[in-house]
């Protein structure tokens, strides 16, 4: 069911095996996982749409790069599914490594921990399966690939058909479910601890128009997204001074994004041959899909760049009959001065706002040089494309970089206490019954849009959470 904190006769003083935080994607998909096992209440920010007084929590400031805090976020039921083009994209293997040139690098499992949920997730998003195979698309659709090399090769990004919009096609699921509550307009502002300060025992949640409530739990999950996941840990301060799962002042570091540059002056020869780069292909079996253009492990190891994405578009201010350009859609490294703080100003519940320091590094504006170099001269050589005298210049201009709306790496997964803020089962290295789910928990975040990999990444902390509630393992506790 799904009620209305703002309702009076709503109670907010609840008790409950699993809380969740957050009604997005990985949020909403852990709750169905866990349903059939226990009921589960999932604790949402907005409402049933973007409410201006909600957006309006997201405010704060920018120290570094300038980024839009509030336009990239949704508080609504659905989270970022409101705002989601649809682009499914899976890591690459050595996406997962730890590669001596990339500080940081490594996850603490390989491509192999998730795999096995990877047909899960694409029945999830629509996808059917998850063949992302740029070659048995491009047999499927009858297209040639334009470049396609042992140093360059084609990718894809699939579609789900239709798109999934949690809000519209998944609402009434969660209206009629018995095992999973959902509460709309909770906000959580303070999270309790026991007093060893080992293990939360609450959470504080208020509405707007100040209706208060504690939410008592066993297990307590955190999907709010790689922002407001970290706000609401270093919020958190009301018995530890630096905020929640922050003993190694790691929350909040290592912010990542997709940073996108454009290949200046690179233009494909023939926007034919770029039909399906430029525009969504289908399938006969109707998969839509869009081909993309990268390097091969073996040539980043030798430059020693990180992961990127060659793709053809046009600007939305472009005329149809423009020529297309080319553009990179690059991995971020992980720094631990890219980062999130607090400000001292505060929102309409009391909570300081966001800081956000956002930096590139060396290593970052070496891979898109080097990328951009070893893709402008495949295209020439192949014929597939041409480099005019370009008066837009290879250079370092923070002010061209975009972003892609994407928020990651902020609580950070590692074996290492040190190194991170939660374990590979995505537990906090600080509290014994705190998770948190989303792109935050990534180490590095490959060249792929992050959706696909974040609802595999849950639904394997789902299985490990139906392990713990299991009716053998509570007995094994007791005992």
């Amino acid at each position: 069911m799904i009620l209305d904190s703002r309702n009076q006769s709503v109670a907010l003083d609840r008790s409950v095996q699993v809380a969740v935080v957050g009604a997005g994607p990985a949020g909403l998909a852990l709750a169905s996982a866990l349903a059939p096992v226990t009921p589960v209440l999932v604790i949402e920010s907005g409402g049933f749409g973007v409410e201006d007084r909600l957006q309006a929590l997201h405010a704060g400031e920018c120290v570094g790069m300038d980024y839009p805090l509030i336009e990239t976020r949704a508080r609504a039921f659905g989270g970022s599914s409101g705002l989601w083009a649809g682009y499914c994209a899976l890591f690459d293997p050595h996406d997962f490594a730890a590669r001596h040139w990339v500080p940081g690098s490594g996850w603490p499992f390989g491509m192999d921990e998730i795999q096995p949920y990877y047909r899960k997730t694409a029945e999830l998003l629509n996808l059917d399966e998850p063949d992302f195979d740029a070659h048995d698309i491009a047999a499927r659709a009858g297209i040639d690939l334009p470049i396609d090399n042992a140093s360059v090769v084609p990718t894809a990004w699939r579609f789900g058909t239709p798109t999934l919009r949690i809000s519209e096609h998944q609402r009434r699921h969660f209206e009629l479910s018995r095992d999973v509550t959902t509460l709309i307009h909770a906000n959580v502002v303070d999270i309790r601890l026991n007093p060893e300060r080992d293990a939360v025992t609450e959470l504080v949640v208020r509405t707007l128009d100040g209706r208060e409530g504690h939410i008592r739990a066993d297990i307590f999950v955190l999907a709010c997204g790689g922002i407001e996941t970290a706000r609401i840990l270093l919020n958190a301060d009301s018995q530890l001074a630096h905020g929640l799962g922050n003993s190694s002042d790691m929350v909040g570091r290592h912010f990542m994004e997709h940073p996108h540059l454009p290949v200046p002056g690179l233009a494909p020869a023939d926007t034919d041959r770029f039909k399906h780069w430029l525009e969504r292909g289908t399938c006969p079996n109707g998969r839509q899909f869009l081909l993309c253009l990268g390097l091969s492990p073996e040539v980043q190891a030798q430059a020693q760049i990180l992961n990127a994405r060659a793709h053809v578009y046009r600007t939305p201010q472009m005329r149809e009959d423009e020529t297309p350009r080319v553009g990179l859609f690059l991995e971020q490294a992980p720094n631990r001065d890219s980062r999130l703080t607090l400000s001292e100003r505060k929102d309409a519940l009391g909570l300081r706002r966001i800081r956000l320091d956002w930096r590139l590094t060396e290593l970052d504006w070496k891979t898109y040089e080097q990328t951009a170099h070893i893709v402008a001269r495949e295209f020439q050589r192949t014929g597939a494309g041409r480099l005019r005298v370009s008066t837009e210049p290879l250079v370092r201009d923070e002010s061209r970089v975009l972003y892609s709306n994407h928020h990651l790496g902020t609580t950070r997964m590692s074996d290492n206490p040190d190194d991170g803020v939660v374990d590979r089962n995505c537990l906090t290295h600080d509290c014994s019954n705190l998770y948190i789910v989303g792109g935050s928990v990534f180490p590095t975040v490959s060249w792929a849009n992050p959706t696909f990999t974040v609802i595999a990444l849950t639904l394997r902390l789902a299985d490990h959470l139906r392990h713990k509630l299991s009716p053998e393992a509570r007995s094994a506790r007791v005992a």
